[in-house]
């Protein structure tokens, strides 16, 4: 018999919940699955890893269903200047501090039930200060008809790093399954690995003088290197601004580098902090010119955002996308500039002295004087960008040889390559380049 879209309405699909599946709600769950595999030579591309990390994600979620405990049905969530609002199934597990459980029945009543999944982890979040959403299960039954609540899901599981999954209700032989949900193919085909090309970067650079004592040059050490107590004070600052674009959801590298002690004391900003960006409005990936969009980027892609651009007013068109990418630029340099004054804060409230630039990231790297005289310290990556490389680093010491960097030399412990200069360059730059320059194939 096929399966059928259930009779039950939303309150008696709780209730058989409830009373008959209080420990058992995993014995209903169906059509899980094995994360995506790559079938092909050497390492994959961005976009199957992404998806993978993605079903590898909500197949843990799903891990969580097994041992959960149904506490309460239409939990109530008071809030003192809000109306009451109510969790259909609340419960314990042992992977989690606490999974909450959204039912929808139709396609109309699901539109907004992702949201308001988000906003009961955020009430939870909020009454137990430190709880962090990644130790609460949000668990969504509803049909997923709407491609509001499809894109919702696909975005904060795929975009936002949520853990969750959605189940689907069927039902079959006069028996109820939940049948798991995994976002379509297509969510995942604009991650192209142009995105990790140099010419896709927006870097931001703060340039600051040498202060005596605190981050000196080479000249204050006996073998041509950077002071230790300076190496820290650098890579602290540079791993700060990390922190703070990891928290925000930009994909970046950022790390600290000092000029050659000769050098440094010719010129009057001698250190640098720079955030290099996953710029998502990169001209080199998507501009347009005389009305056509056009870039490094799948034909796909760029149809889409040439639909958009015909359907803008007239005097928009010629900016938009530049203008995007303006506004960018402008946020991530913002929150550098913050990071960089909370980590000069002084006792006698003096200003240290700096200089903001936009560098173009691929003329830094082919630039004796900012990749060559220097000393590059530690790399510290976020976002997508993290897990590619991280990702790159698991598959080549299962391998045991690097065709882009260490060859057959890999150090004898990972670690050794997670922050080191020059491997997370040359990897990312490469990984970047993918199998060509031209655009990949649709």
């Amino acid at each position: 018999m096929e399966e059928e879209a259930i009779n039950f309405s939303e309150n008696e699909l709780r209730d058989f919940l409830y009373e008959n599946h209080k420990h058992s709600i995993s014995d209903l769950i169906t059509g899980r699955r094995a994360p995506a595999k790559w079938n092909g030579n050497g390492f994959p591309p961005i976009k199957l890893l992404i998806q993978r990390a993605t079903e590898v994600k909500i197949n843990e979620t799903l891990d969580g269903i097994y041992s959960l405990s149904l506490s309460a049905r239409e939990l109530r969530l008071e809030k003192s200047e809000d109306t009451t609002t109510r969790i259909d199934l609340f419960g314990l597990s042992e992977s989690s501090s606490l999974t909450i459980i959204e039912l929808k029945k139709s396609k109309q009543t699901e539109r907004q039930s992702y949201t308001e999944l988000l906003a009961y982890a955020n009430h939870f979040c909020s009454i137990f200060p430190g709880l962090n959403e990644e130790a609460i299960n949000t668990i969504l039954v509803a049909p997923m008809r709407s491609r509001t609540v499809r894109d919702a899901y696909a975005q904060e599981i795929i975009g936002n790093n949520k853990r969750s999954a959605a189940l689907i209700p069927k039902e079959k032989d006069g028996s109820i399954q939940l049948q798991a949900y995994y976002p379509e193919e297509h969510y995942y085909r604009w991650f192209e690995n142009s995105l990790l090309d140099d010419r896709s970067m927006c870097t931001v650079a703060v340039a600051f003088p040498i202060i005596d004592g605190w981050i000196d040059s080479d000249l204050k050490s006996k073998h041509g290197e950077i002071p230790e107590y300076s190496k820290a004070a650098l890579n602290t600052i540079a791993n700060s601004a990390s922190h703070r674009l990891e928290s925000e959801g930009f994909h970046a590298i950022v790390y600290a580098s000092q000029k050659w002690g000769n050098i440094a004391q010719e010129i009057p900003y001698p250190n640098v902090i720079y955030a290099v960006f996953l710029n998502p409005f990169s001209s080199f990936r998507s501009a347009n010119e005389q009305g056509i969009v056009f870039g490094n980027s799948s034909s796909k892609r760029i149809r889409e955002i040439q639909q958009i651009q015909d359907q803008l007013r007239e005097e928009e068109k010629e900016m938009w996308l530049a203008q995007m990418e303006q506004n960018f630029q402008g946020l991530a340099t913002k929150i550098i500039i913050e990071e960089f004054e909370a980590c000069f804060k002084s006792t006698d409230n003096s200003r240290l002295s700096r200089e903001i630039s936009l560098p173009n990231w691929e003329c830094i790297k082919t630039s004796m004087l900012d990749s060559v005289f220097n000393h590059n310290l530690d790399v510290y990556q976020t976002g997508i960008i993290r897990e590619i490389y991280q990702e790159y680093i698991k598959y080549i010491f299962d391998q045991k040889e690097d065709e882009i960097y260490y060859s057959d030399d890999l150090p004898k412990y990972s670690y050794k390559s997670f922050r080191a200069f020059l491997p997370v360059w040359e990897i990312l730059r490469n990984l970047g380049l993918g199998e060509s320059h031209q655009p990949p194939p649709d």
